[in-house]
């Protein structure tokens, strides 16, 4: 091999090293955030940015994941029908969003999304987590239920795991 080329190939992966760094350890901040986030979700915010915060971005997480879907634009959006009544919309949306989530944590998605990345309370609390903040994007939003209020049933099992799959969810 010609050292000019060995030079190339040298600088190329040198390139390849700091774009690939730079990817994965853009993580976010808490100061990052643009939504408030209450204290009593802090400790699922921090859960989010450390376990999911690499691949997604969630503008109450303070993430700018690079490998998954931005779960502002994925997940922030009404499940429910404008009725009028905007507690039980935002409440049927945070429902609809947690039981996504949850599933997705617990389960993966095909292949997308290793599944078991988080378990039990901790899997809970991420998914409230998200389906509470998900789609709030401006300083004067806050959680679509604050947590006091979220009902966060177990997951279901797994499709094909059995009664093996409610094990992993804890």
């Amino acid at each position: 091999m010609s050292k000019t080329l060995l030079t190339i190939f040298g600088l190329f992966v040198v390139v390849v090293a700091i774009v690939a760094y730079l990817a994965f350890a853009n993580e976010g901040s808490e100061s990052a955030a643009t939504v408030p986030v209450e204290p009593a979700d802090d400790e699922a915010q921090e859960i989010f940015a450390t376990n999911c915060g690499t691949c997604h971005t969630l503008a109450a997480g303070g993430t700018d994941g690079v490998v998954g879907p931005n779960l502002d634009d994925l997940l922030g959006r009404s499940f429910a029908p404008p009725t009028g009544d905007v507690e039980e919309t935002n409440r049927t949306t945070f429902e609809a969003t947690y039981l996504q989530v949850l599933n997705a944590v617990v389960c993966g998605i095909e292949g997308r999304m290793p599944k078991g990345i988080l378990q039990g309370e901790e899997a809970k609390e991420v998914a409230g987590f998200v389906g509470a903040y998900a789609g709030q994007l401006s300083p004067d939003q806050g959680p679509l239920v604050p947590a006091g209020e979220r009902r966060m049933p177990d997951p279901e099992p797994c499709p094909g795991a059995g009664a093996a799959g409610s094990e992993a969810a804890g």
